[in-house]
């Protein structure tokens, strides 16, 4: 069975008339008894509010709420202020910026808790993933961090559901045989989210287009609106979007679910821990292929050589929490290394909670990878008393998430000419330490 999420961009700040785009959707999935997901921008919360908008707010109130970011596309973005050295300056200001949003959002929705963060384009910055898992957010929505057939995985602490099909352009001229196609497409797959721009199915063009367009086109609240759509097009959206809730109710292939229960049943699979007896098994899959195991647990390899850290420390198991990848690239080693056991273990003490991990590794006299620290370390736990390194890849492939192995956010989307992406991308892929994925029928 696939599951369903309908996931809403609500985002447009700058015109209330756009607003009525949340209205109608957010009523017609009342009618059929769904509830979707509206991730709402903090600045349109705080002018909903202002515009006396108390029937969108009501309308809201049967649904659920997650977060569109602060200010969307207002400059400075989320990937062009968190793409500096100093990833603690960065993720400071991040929450900070994020936490007020949020509170816009809690404040005129009358919401405990946001399931969802969802930045919009192409804001992919690990420090906002880190950032929104340490806010206690469970789900980073329109992300690169899935696999394809939408299993979902864990980035950086977070966990990650892809947006799968955009229905407003789509719903504006389908027949119910393009719907039953799209809809045999969606059922392949473990999860599927299917979203849509309420302010596209009343105004002809986005927005930022003409405000926020690489840099702040117009003064704050001086904004130019868009035309509106004719009202035979809204109506025929919407029409079509009831059509498409009523087949998938229907369809036993689905089941629709929201952010939140997605999250529930996370927090089912309960405590992952990992005991010394499980270090063969582990090692074993590693020798085959440096990646993230699902036997017997769903495990990254930032958890894997924390847990290796403390066998070697005289623990006979290990608790997996929040882990972090690495700053730097990691280190390859051009030659083999013959190590003692003595080497390994005396390296334990530069692998911290809590932290990133060192890119490299001191053992003995000579650098080594920490890939090439991990499996010494199985090895040792193993009883090997000597220990030869072989230069070898430090980093699992990213080729299940192909968006993240080719990022490059430089001149994307609505990123100023000024944007210069010197960490971000490279980042997001030293982070792949901390990918996993749940059980699942599929192996990655």
């Amino acid at each position: 069975m696939t599951d369903i999420i309908f996931s809403f961009d609500t985002e447009d700040f700058t015109s209330s008339r756009a607003a009525d785009g949340i209205l109608y959707e957010a009523n017609l999935f009342k009618e059929e008894g769904v509830k979707g997901c509206f991730c709402v921008v903090g600045l349109l919360a705080k002018h909903l509010k202002e515009w006396g908008r108390d029937d969108v707010i009501e309308a809201l109130s049967h649904h659920e709420i997650g977060t569109h970011t602060y200010g969307h596309t207002l400059h400075p973005m989320i990937n062009e202020y968190t793409d500096i050295e100093d990833f603690y300056e960065a993720q400071k200001r991040l929450i900070e910026e994020e936490s007020l949003g949020i509170e816009y959002i809690k404040n005129t929705l009358g919401v405990e808790r946001v399931w969802a963060a969802c930045p919009p384009g192409n804001q992919k910055s690990y420090v906002a993933m880190y950032g929104y898992h340490k806010m206690g957010i469970p789900i980073y929505a329109d992300t690169f961090c899935d696999t394809e057939w939408g299993t979902g995985a864990y980035y950086c602490n977070i966990f990650h559901a892809n947006y799968t099909f955009g229905i407003e352009w789509f719903l504006r001229d389908a027949t119910e045989d393009d719907i039953k196609k799209v809809l045999n497409d969606l059922a392949k797959r473990e999860r599927a989210v299917i979203y849509t721009h309420p302010n596209m199915i009343i105004k002809e063009d986005f927005w930022d287009a003409v405000n926020y367009h690489k840099e702040n086109l117009v003064p704050f609240g001086q904004w130019i609106e868009p035309k509106d759509l004719p009202k035979e097009i809204t109506n025929k959206v919407l029409e079509n979007m009831r059509v498409l809730i009523r087949m998938i109710k229907n369809d036993p292939r689905f089941r629709i679910i929201t952010y939140s229960q997605l999250a529930s049943e996370l927090c089912a699979d309960g405590q992952r821990v990992i005991k010394r007896e499980h270090i063969a098994e582990l090692y074993n899959s590693l020798r085959e292929r440096i990646f993230p195991v699902q036997d017997p647990m769903s495990l990254s390899l930032a958890d894997m050589t924390l847990a290796c850290r403390d066998f070697l420390k005289g623990k006979n198991e290990h608790i997996c929490g929040d882990v972090y990848g690495f700053l730097d690239k990691p280190y390859e080693i051009e030659r083999e290394i013959t190590l003692t056991s003595k080497d390994i273990i005396s390296a334990c003490d530069q692998i911290k909670d809590n932290e990133f991990l060192p890119n490299q590794i001191k053992v003995g006299k000579e650098y080594i990878g920490p890939t090439d620290w991990l499996l010494g370390a199985m090895e040792v736990i193993l009883g090997k008393e000597t220990i030869l390194i072989s230069p070898k890849p430090q980093l699992p492939s990213l080729d299940c998430m192909p968006e993240v192995r080719d990022s490059n956010f430089k001149g994307t989307w609505q990123h100023s000419d000024s944007f210069e992406d010197k960490y971000l991308s490279d980042r997001l892929r030293y982070q792949a330490y901390t990918m996993r994925f749940r059980a699942s029928s599929r192996r990655i």
